[in-house]
């Protein structure tokens, strides 16, 4: 090779943690040099790409110091076929770090492709950027090589600790010691990483890649534990075969080198050597770390995963790694679902978003820590909780999310209230986001009921039952209860809930004052239409000779018994037992009532507080015309008798009436009649009243 990179790339020896970002857009041909070489590539850009598109799109090509791809690029440089980095990170982490860089707004927020990956701009921007922008540029990267425009010099840019250090390195041009094949390589063991990862529960754990270099000699690799398992692939297979943890490997496996792959096991140390017999040894040390991840209280299990409440922070808990004497950094991040916010305490402070990693040194004793949901989940376990070490591929414990939303819904509005004793059970549902999850449901006394409401309450709790998911509710109780439904399932208990405010109101009679008057019954003619009169009352300004007035007492929930009171209303309700009332005429003709006895129900007062007053009053009358035809009246009679009811039901549901108090009442007069004027009464007209009967709890009532 005229020009050969080597000496400047790989230092040290061949390493796996340089790439390139080629751009074809300078050369078409270079598009199939990549495509045809046996390296590890990826485009930039996302999706699924027009062939054009494809072969003129920056890609992302981890190099191979011994590929014929990377005498390639040697070749070409001078013309600016791409840019150079240094980066220990897998390919899905190197290139989604790449992949944020691609665009840039210009002073008119407009998105505009950067082309970093060019080397004549990348190496005029990156001397203009400050701190922060060198955050951005570098993240995982080490340090970018770019063309100089003097011939055989490759500019460095390198992350210091100081800021960008640069440098001018000349290209040899010819091929470094440690490629020749005259020469032997010093044997060496180089983990892609010092760090492997036990990745609990995974199916394809990440393995992390080994270059065993021996320069073509034949020896034994060991391994001092047993923690690491080592494959052939970076995937597939079965692991190596180790007798009494070591095994041979042929001159035909190390030339000049093999590439293994270590999956962790257990927490420790694993030291791999490689003895090459006479030509000397070499040794790595591993640190083989377990993390572990737990959550706390407030989250529901729930199979592999646990529910989390909208807005509500649930605890997780991350243990000190092993083994303890491990002092690097561990990451928190959250993969799919809805957006995750991390907090250091319980309650205040700035949420950090999960989307990107969080850093969290690893802690020498449990750290509590606190995630809050944003929104629910599309559907259950959506969202995984990844815990891994910082620079180190691969899930070293994870948990399952689903955020949930839960709407309890009983009747209307937010609050329900029912009548103690009376009210049918209410049917209670729950509606969850997704949709589905599992709920148990529970009924507490909300904690501000006053003693005068707890000792009124037949039962300390009302009846709850489950019938097809939902929840039934029996009004068997007194005061203000919360109807709640938690996700969960296997016993646990907690997590997101949601909740409905039920009160059940205990109505009693407080006063009963009602009266019949009986003294003003009278028969007589009216003066003004000659109609003959059977009437409870002497004129029309006397009094209503029948009056109904009672008080109800509603004691509902809270302190003092009046929440949920508000609402109900009652009425008095008047039933007709018997009536036999009519008119005879001369010559034996008769006629009945022409108008109602009682009108069925007296106008309805709404509550407010906890006394109610209800009052109604009744005047019983009959008149009949003085003459049929031609034929005069000679007989007017009433035998009536009926029942007063006080009602109470719940303005929203008038139909359901319950009866609180019952007066029952009697009017009868009975009189003959003849030249236009009242004669003889066979019965007097009077007004009697039985003993008011109080109900001890609220019966059905349904008018006739």
């Amino acid at each position: 090779m005229a020009t050969d990179l080597r000496s400047v790339l790989w230092p040290k020896g061949p390493r796996a943690d340089v790439w390139a970002i080629l751009d074809p857009a300078r050369d078409p041909k270079s598009y199939w040099a990549l495509v045809n070489s046996h390296l590890n590539y990826s485009c930039l850009f996302a999706g699924r790409l027009p062939d054009a598109l494809e072969q003129v799109a920056p890609h992302l090509v981890q190099l191979d110091p011994e590929d014929e791809f990377t005498d390639y690029l040697a070749a070409q440089m001078g013309n600016c076929l791409g840019v150079f980095f240094q980066c220990d990170g897998a390919m899905k982490t190197v290139r989604h770090h790449l992949r944020k860089l691609l665009t840039v707004r210009d002073p008119r927020g407009r998105k505009l492709l950067f082309r970093y990956y060019d080397p004549r701009v990348l190496r005029v921007f990156l001397p203009t950027c400050d701190a922060s922008e060198l955050d951005q540029m570098y993240g995982p990267i080490k340090a970018y090589w770019t063309e100089s425009p003097e011939p055989d010099q490759v500019i460095e840019f390198r992350r210091g600790r100081l800021g960008l250090e640069v440098s001018n390195l000349k290209i040899v041009g010819a091929r470094a010691a440690f490629t020749s094949e005259e020469e032997d390589l010093p044997a060496a063991v180089l983990p892609a990483a010092p760090v492997v990862l036990v990745q609990k529960g995974r199916p394809n754990p990440q393995r992390l890649p080994v270059v065993l270099q021996s320069a073509g000699l034949g020896g034994q690799l060991l391994r001092s534990t047993g923690l690491l398992r080592l494959f052939r692939t970076s995937s597939l297979g079965e692991p190596i075969a180790f007798h009494d943890n070591r095994i041979d490997l042929p001159v035909a496996n190390l030339h000049p080198d093999l590439t293994i792959y270590a999956e962790a096991t257990a927490p420790g140390t694993e030291t791999l050597t490689l003895e090459l017999g006479k030509n000397g040894s070499a040794s790595a040390a591993l640190t083989v770390v377990a993390v572990t991840l737990e959550t706390g209280a407030g989250a529901a299990q729930y199979g592999e995963g646990i529910a989390i409440g909208l807005h509500e922070r649930i605890r997780i808990v991350v243990h000190p790694p092993a083994p303890a004497h491990f002092e690097g950094n561990l990451t928190l991040r959250a993969v799919g679902g809805p957006k995750l916010l991390l907090f250091r305490d319980a309650e205040g402070g700035e949420g950090e978003s999960l989307s990107e990693a969080v850093t969290l040194p690893a802690p020498n004793e449990p750290l509590s820590l606190w995630v809050q949901a944003e929104s629910p989940s599309a559907k259950a376990g959506d969202a995984m909780l990844q815990l891994g070490v910082e620079g180190v591929d691969g899930i070293g414990d994870w948990c399952l999310l689903t955020a949930v939303a839960v709407e309890v819904q009983a009747g209307v509005g937010d609050q329900v209230s029912l009548l103690a004793g009376a009210s049918a059970p209410l049917p209670v549902s729950a509606v969850t986001q997704p949709a589905g999850m599992p709920v148990r449901w529970s009924i507490a006394r909300k904690a501000d009921d006053g003693d005068i409401v707890i000792s009124a309450s037949p039962k300390p709790l009302p009846t709850l039952s489950v019938e097809d998911g939902r929840a039934v509710v029996s009004a068997d109780a007194v005061g203000s209860f919360l109807v709640s439904a938690m996700v969960g399932s296997d016993g646990a208990w907690g997590g997101p809930a949601g909740a409905c405010e039920i009160v059940m109101v205990r109505p009693t009679v407080e006063s009963n004052e009602s009266a019949v008057n009986g003294r003003f019954c009278r028969c007589a003619v009216d003066p003004l239409t000659k109609r003959f009169l059977l009437t409870s009352v002497r004129d029309q300004n006397q009094e209503p000779p029948v009056q109904f007035n009672a008080t109800i007492r509603l004691l509902g929930g809270g302190p003092d018994g009046e929440r949920g009171v508000a609402g109900f209303a009652a009425a008095w309700a008047h039933r007709v037992i018997s009536d036999n009332t009519g008119a005879r005429y001369k010559g034996g003709h008769t006629a009945g009532r022409e108008t109602p006895a009682v009108e069925p129900i007296s106008p309805s007062v709404t509550s407010e507080r906890c006394l109610l007053p209800v009052q109604a009053t009744v005047t019983p009358e009959i008149s009949f015309p003085p003459a049929s035809g031609d034929k005069p009246i000679e007989q007017l009679w009433s035998y009536l008798d009926c029942q007063s009811v006080l009602v109470i039901f719940s303005a929203l549901n008038p139909e359901a009436r319950f009866a609180l108090l019952t007066v029952g009442w009697s009017f009868t007069g009975d009189y003959t009649c003849a030249a236009g004027r009242v004669r003889s009464p066979l019965a007097a007209a009077k007004l009697a009243a039985a003993r008011p009967l109080t109900h001890p709890s609220p019966v059905p009532f349904a008018v006739d």
